[in-house]
C-alpha cells in the first residue's frame, strides 16, 4: 500500500507542487529554530563554570587620569575594600561576564600553527572571588612577577584544540614577539552566560605592581572592572556607603556598581531575543502552511466522494478508507522532506555553524521529521473520518 500511496502522489505531482513547497520551507524553518532551541536547552544544562553569587562589580570612567594617578588611586580602591567587613574579597576583571554581545580574540602560534582564541583578563585573587575551578597547575599569584615569559592560564577546551591529549603546563605560545608560557587550565567558563556555548578561552594576568601591566590601565577596556566578593546576605543598601566612600578617594571619577545577578538576567533576555524570534516566526509559518494542508486534504477528499463511495460499496472497510488519506498525507509529507534533508544535512557536513555539535542537528532533524509528521495526521485526522464515515449508498448519488 505505501507504494501505491508514493505512486498516487507522484503521479499528482503538479497538482500537489504548492502544497509540497509549503511543508519544505517549514521543514527547513522548523529544523533550524529547533536547532537553536535544543542548542540554548543544552547549553543552559551545562554549569557555568564560575558562581555569580554574592559578587558586586564596580565600573569606573577615570577620564584623562594617568597611568600614575590610577594605579595610586586603585591602591587606595583596596585598601577601603579591605576596611569594609561586608568584602570578603576583591579582583581585577576584564572577563566581560555577562556580557553576551562582546567578544575579545587573539591569535596564538605553536609549532607553526596558528590558533585562534577567546582573550580575558584578570588579577591574582579572580578565582577565589568566582570560584573557577583549577584542573591543573595554578592560578596567578606574585611568583609570577619574576617570570620571564608572561603567564598564561587556559580551559580546558582551549588545552583541547592545541594540544589534544598532551600535556599543556609549561609549553609556550608566542603572539607576535611575546611569549607566554602556560601555568594552569581551568574547567568550563562561559562568560558570555547560561544559555551561551562553550570556547576556547585564555586569561591574561592583570597586576598593579608591573610596570609593563601598568600600561593596561589607561586603557578604557583594561582595568575598568573590579568585582567584589560581598559576605552572603548583604542588602543592596551597602553600595550606597561604599560608592561615597570611593568617590570620596576619586573625587573626578564616574563611578558605578551593580550585581552580577542582576546583570545575569539582562543577559539572559539579550540571550534569548533571537530564539524566541525564530520561534514566532517558525509558529505563524507552520500554521499557516497546516491551514493550507488541511484546505487542500479536504478540498481532495470532497472531490473524491464518488470513488471512495464506490470504494465502500465494493467492500473497503472504514479503516481502510481512513489509513489512505492520512497515508496519502503523509506520503506528500516525506517527498517534500526527503528534499528538505538534502539542505538540513548540509548543515553538520560543511559545518556552517562549527561551535555546534552534531548530536544538537542530528536530534534536531529527528524531532522536525517526527513533528512535521504529527502536524501532517493532526491537519488530515478530520477529512479521513468525514471519508471513512460516507455510506456506500452515496456512491450512487455522485455517479
Amino acid at each position: 500500500m505505501i507504494k501505491h500511496f508514493f505512486k498516487l502522489i507522484w503521479n499528482k505531482k503538479r497538482t500537489n507542487f504548492m502544497t509540497s513547497l509549503g511543508i519544505f520551507v517549514s521543514f527547513i524553518v522548523l529544523f533550524l529554530v529547533l536547532v537553536a532551541v535544543i542548542y540554548n536547552i543544552s547549553n543552559y544544562l551545562k554549569p557555568l563554570g564560575f558562581s555569580y553569587k554574592d559578587v558586586w562589580y564596580i565600573t569606573m570612567d577615570w577620564k584623562d587620569s594617568s597611568q600614575e594617578e590610577i594605579k595610586e588611586t586603585l591602591l587606595q580602591f583596596e585598601n577601603a575594600f579591605r576596611s569594609f567587613p561586608e568584602i570578603e574579597n576583591f579582583a581585577y576583571s576584564e572577563s566581560f561576564i555577562f556580557t553576551p554581545a562582546v567578544m575579545n580574540m587573539t591569535n596564538y602560534e605553536y609549532n607553526g600553527r596558528e590558533i585562534r582564541c577567546n582573550i580575558r583578563y584578570a588579577s591574582d585573587d579572580f578565582t577565589k572571588v568566582m570560584g573557577v575551578e583549577i584542573l591543573e597547575g595554578r592560578w596567578f599569584n606574585e611568583s609570577d612577577n619574576a617570570s620571564s615569559k608572561n603567564p598564561l592560564v587556559i580551559n580546558k577546551y582551549a588545552k583541547e584544540e592545541i594540544f589534544g591529549n598532551d600535556i599543556a603546563l609549561g609549553k609556550v605560545l608566542h603572539r607576535d614577539e611575546t611569549e607566554y608560557i602556560i601555568i594552569g587550565v581551568i574547567d568550563e567558563f562561559r562568560n558570555a552566560g547560561q544559555f551561551s556555548g562553550s570556547s576556547s578561552i585564555s586569561f591574561r594576568r592583570i597586576s598593579l605592581n608591573l610596570e609593563h601591566e601598568l600600561s593596561r590601565f589607561g586603557s578604557e577596556a583594561m582595568g575598568s572592572r573590579i568585582l567584589l566578593k560581598m559576605k552572603p546576605g548583604t542588602p543592596f543598601q551597602f553600595e550606597e556607603t561604599l560608592t561615597k566612600s570611593l568617590s570620596n578617594i576619586a573625587k573626578d571619577w564616574q563611578i558605578k556598581m551593580n550585581t552580577l545577578e542582576l546583570l545575569k538576567k539582562s543577559a539572559t533576555l539579550q540571550t534569548l531575543i533571537f530564539p524566541v524570534i525564530l520561534i514566532v516566526v517558525c509558529g505563524f509559518l507552520v500554521i499557516n502552511v497546516a491551514l493550507g494542508l488541511f484546505g487542500v486534504i479536504w478540498y481532495n477528499t470532497n472531490r473524491r466522494k464518488s470513488e471512495i463511495g464506490l470504494r465502500r460499496a465494493l467492500g473497503s472497510s472504514a479503516m481502510k478508507i481512513y489509513k489512505q488519506i492520512i497515508g496519502e498525507a503523509l506520503v506528500l509529507s516525506t517527498f517534500a522532506m526527503i528534499f528538505g534533508s538534502f539542505f538540513a544535512l548540509q548543515f553538520p557536513l560543511l559545518g556552517i555553524f562549527s561551535f555546534i555539535d552534531t548530536k544538537i542537528y542530528i536530534f534536531a532533524y529527528v524531532s522536525a521529521i517526527i513533528l512535521i509528521y504529527v502536524i501532517t495526521a493532526l491537519c488530515a485526522l478530520y477529512p479521513s473520518k468525514i471519508a471513512s464515515n460516507l455510506e456506500p449508498a452515496e456512491a450512487l448519488h455522485y455517479e
